[in-house]
């Protein structure tokens, strides 16, 4: 009997086969679950990085509505109507002020 190979039955035969499909899936699962971490790992860095030019803008904008005052007239034949830069530095304070609301939300 040294020389003979034990048979195998058809159920024992499927186990074995059950444990080597479950040990591949395994494995499958845990190099999904490193691509994934590596995916999000990036999208933080983009979102950082996203956060980080808001920031700048927000400052610009912050920089040029202090500088637009310096542009803003109101003269008597305008019927008090502001110039064209004052309406587009009031509306990129306004959108740097709303961008800094939603980040302090989101944190």
């Amino acid at each position: 009997m040294a020389g003979k190979k034990p048979q195998l039955t058809s159920l024992e035969t499927r186990k074995q086969l059950l444990l080597v499909e479950s040990e591949l899936n395994r494995a499958q699962l845990l190099n999904e679950l490193r691509d994934f971490k590596n995916e999000v790992r990036a999208l933080k860095n983009q979102m950082q990085a996203i956060g980080s030019f808001a920031a700048s803008a927000a400052k610009l904008a912050t920089t040029f509505s202090a500088i637009g005052t310096a542009f803003t007239h109101r003269d008597g034949g305008d019927n008090g109507k502001s110039s064209w830069i004052s309406k587009l530095l009031n509306g990129a304070r306004t959108g740097a002020e709303l961008w800094t609301t939603l980040r302090s939300h989101l944190k």
